[in-house]
């Protein structure tokens, strides 16, 4: 049975391989991204999930999911997977499809003007949350 993609879900495989670089339909679920996450316990979908939803065609899921942001980019599931897949990249486009759509994970000005924290920090965390 052949999958058949929607026009929308079609441009979107392909910005996210284009973005990243990556082949996800490589992926066959072995679980070695996930094993060394170090971010996977704070994961709503552990990395080699976000491969298989992507692999059904589950976009808006995946770019609805947390686990886009809370990935650390450490690089750990590109070592470990034995087809050299690298999830962080696959991640890093998603959340530059997100941006791009202007859905940014938080609004700048409300946090900023809580006082909370080091303009330092703000920077940073701006630099990856926001376009």
């Amino acid at each position: 049975m052949e999958l058949v993609l929607s026009k929308h879900k079609e441009d979107l495989r392909e910005k996210i391989m284009y973005i990243s670089g990556e082949d996800f339909y490589r992926c066959y679920q072995c679980g070695e991204c996930s094993a060394g996450c170090p971010a996977a316990d704070k994961m709503d979908i552990l990395p080699n999930q976000i491969n298989a939803y992507l692999q059904a065609g589950e976009f808006e899921k995946v770019l609805e999911s947390k686990a886009i942001w809370v990935c650390v980019a450490c690089f750990e599931c590109g070592t470990r997977c034995p087809h050299e897949i690298d999830i962080a990249k696959i991640n890093e486009a998603l959340r530059q499809i997100k941006i791009r759509k202007n859905m940014d994970l938080y609004n700048i000005w409300e946090v900023a003007s809580t006082g909370e924290f080091p303009t330092v920090a703000l920077v940073a965390s701006f630099r990856k949350f926001t376009a």
